[in-house]
C-alpha cells in the first residue's frame, strides 16, 4: 500500500483552484492523500471599471466552502490578503511555509508563470519561495478566460481526470457569482472549462485531463 501524501493547492483567489486543478485534487483524495486548499483571499471584489461589488466576503467564503469542503471534500483555509492587493512579501512567503511544515507537505500545486493576473502570479512567486524544501511542486492552467499573455507555458504533465470530471464542473459551478459575472459579457465559464479538459485530453490520449507544468518532481 502506497503511503499517504500530504497536498497543499494554492489559489488566489476562491476558484482558482477549482478552475485549474480539482480534477486531480479529486483523484488523490480518492486514494486516500490528505488534500488542502488554500486561497490566499477571501475579500470584496470590486469591479475596477463599475466600482460596483461582484462578490461580496461572505458570498466569496459560501462559495469556496461549498466547492471545497462540500463538493471536492478537502480541508480550506483562507488567508488574510485582500483581492487584487495579494503582496509577494515576507509575510505572504511565511504563511505559506508555515502551512507546509505544520502539514509536512510534500505536493504543491499552485498558478502558473504564463498568467497575467498580479494576483496570481504574487501567489505563483510566494509559493515558490515557500516551497523550497517541498518535493514536488506542479503549477495548473489559469482560468480559460480571454486574456493576453507575453509567454504560453507548454504543458508537460497530463492527469487523466475523465472520472473525476464532474467534480470539477460541480465544484466550479458553486462559484454562482463569477458564472454570473463572466456570463454578463457571454462567456460561458463552464463550458469553457469542459473544453479545455477535452483538449488536453485530446493530447493525452485520454477523454478528460487537466495539464500541468512541472517545476520539480522527485521520484522514489
Amino acid at each position: 500500500m502506497k503511503p499517504c501524501k500530504n497536498i497543499l493547492a494554492i489559489g488566489a483567489h476562491p476558484d482558482d483552484v477549482e478552475f485549474g486543478c480539482s480534477g486531480t485534487l479529486k483523484k488523490h483524495i480518492d486514494n486516500g492523500d490528505n488534500v488542502i486548499v488554500l486561497v490566499m483571499s477571501c475579500s470584496e471584489v470590486i469591479d475596477a471599471t463599475t466600482k460596483k461589488a461582484t462578490r461580496t466576503k461572505d458570498i466569496s467564503l459560501k462559495e469556496a466552502k461549498k466547492a471545497i469542503e462540500k463538493e471536492l471534500g478537502a480541508k480550506l483555509l483562507i488567508a488574510p490578503f485582500d483581492d487584487t492587493a495579494i503582496p509577494f512579501d515576507a509575510k505572504s512567503e511565511s504563511y505559506i511555509e508555515k502551512i507546509i511544515n505544520k502539514n509536512n507537505i510534500d505536493t504543491v500545486y499552485t498558478h502558473w508563470a504564463g498568467d497575467t493576473h498580479q494576483d496570481h502570479i504574487n501567489t505563483l512567486h510566494s509559493t515558490l519561495a515557500a516551497s523550497r524544501l517541498v518535493s514536488n511542486v506542479y503549477c495548473y492552467e489559469q482560468v480559460p478566460l480571454p486574456r493576453v499573455c507575453i509567454n504560453y507555458p507548454v504543458a508537460n504533465y497530463y492527469v487523466d481526470i475523465s472520472e473525476t470530471i464532474q467534480t470539477k464542473i460541480h465544484c466550479s459551478i458553486s462559484h454562482t457569482s463569477q458564472i454570473q459575472k463572466y456570463g454578463a459579457v457571454g462567456i460561458n465559464l463552464i463550458h469553457n472549462i469542459k473544453v479545455l479538459a477535452m483538449y488536453r485530453g485530446l493530447q493525452c490520449n485520454k477523454q478528460y485531463a487537466e495539464a500541468f507544468v512541472v517545476l520539480k518532481s522527485l521520484q522514489s
